[in-house]
């Protein structure tokens, strides 16, 4: 008699938990104008008559990230005021994707036993430059024991008028980005492999002490410029998924012009390998993974897809919006591609203008 085979029980991704926590949790506060699902949370201050008086109040933004020693830092090549600094840049990452200005910061601490006094002052060191760096003011939190380092913060911003979600592109957007695709995630390879060497270079730096981009954030709310954004956290590949299925639309990338930064360039050129008749792609041999997994990219347009840890702001505007973002030198932004119907599709060219379902690649947190 045939024995029946049991199907393994489906394992939890990130975006299935927040799901299930989405159906079992129903917002019913009518203070809570942006919830679940964002960057960040929006909650009115304060009870106000009617929208018109709402649209210009003062709201406050709310957000909350962990870092944890071993999954998103390693003490082998980051020391503890990397760490500290890092877990507080990547909330303000998330409070400037929503247009906001960081206010207050509640920290949440870890300590593994053994640990010196020595050793917290020196996280604390990280932390206290971020928050100067930011504006911001330390306001409470707690400190527990924990089996290794963890750091988590809860942040608020201030904003007036409507926060930037994610929700909002519409065919014939053009789709930008802040910063340098695939420098962080260079970085880490780098680190991982004992090559970043002893001086702090660009992919180092992005790794290690990321730079949230207020200031454009700032700059697209307050101008009403975007009309849809978030922060370069995941994979470039996974986010421009989720602004995609937040908005209900399709994409078109073209990466087939795409300057990649000099860093990246030079990484992924040491690792292509070529054939008669065109490129081969190129593999990153597992000691340059923090897993020890080799990866193999078809493309560098693949490779810039699957990177994480930008922290760079990922938008959308409509085309009369172009000029005025093209002169504003001092928050450069790239052009990625366009926002199409639904209909047509999510898809990418690369650098050799083949065409490619785009699918979610990069680190998953589970």
């Amino acid at each position: 008699m045939a024995t029946k085979t049991r199907k393994a029980a489906p394992k939890p991704t990130e975006a299935s938990i927040i799901e299930q926590i989405r159906e079992r949790f129903t917002a019913t506060d009518q203070r809570l104008l942006v919830g679940i699902g964002d960057d960040a949370a929006v909650l009115r201050t304060g009870e106000l008559a009617d929208s018109a008086r709402r649209l210009n109040s003062t709201q406050q933004v709310v957000t909350t990230d962990l870092l944890v020693e071993g999954v998103h830092f390693d003490l082998a090549y980051s020391s503890l005021a990397d760490a500290g600094y890092k877990a507080v840049a990547v909330n303000v990452s998330d409070v400037a994707a929503m247009g906001a200005t960081p206010a207050q910061a509640f920290g949440m601490l870890g300590v593994p036993s053994g640990t010196t006094v020595r050793q917290v002052d020196e996280l604390l060191a990280g932390v206290s430059e971020a928050v100067q760096e930011y504006g911001l003011t330390l306001a409470g939190g707690d400190t527990v024991a924990a089996p290794q380092w963890i750091l988590g913060f809860t942040l608020t911003g201030d904003l007036v008028g409507p926060a930037l979600l994610r929700s909002g592109a519409r065919p014939g957007d053009i789709i930008w980005h802040s910063g340098s695709l695939g420098l962080s995630q260079t970085g880490l390879y780098l680190l991982s492999a004992g090559e970043a060497g002893k001086s702090e270079t660009d992919p180092v730096r992005a790794q290690l002490r990321p730079r949230a981009h207020v200031e454009l954030g700032r700059f697209l709310q307050r101008e009403r410029l975007a009309s849809a954004c978030l922060d370069l956290s995941d994979s470039l590949a996974q986010c421009l998924l989720q602004l995609a299925e937040a908005s209900n639309v399709g994409l078109s990338l073209d990466f087939s012009a795409y300057q990649l930064a000099k860093p990246v360039a030079e990484f992924v050129g040491s690792k292509r390998g070529w054939r008669a008749g065109g490129p081969l792609g190129f593999s990153v041999p597992g000691r340059y993974s923090p897993a020890k997994k080799s990866s193999r990219f078809h493309s560098p347009a693949e490779y810039l897809l699957a990177s994480a840890e930008d922290y760079g702001l990922l938008f959308t505007a409509p085309p009369p919006a172009t000029a005025r973002l093209l002169s504003r030198s001092s928050l450069a932004v790239t052009r990625l591609g366009v926002v199409v119907d639904k209909d047509e599709g999510r898809f990418y060219r690369d650098q050799e203008h083949r065409t490619h379902e785009l699918t979610r690649i990069g680190f998953e947190h589970l």
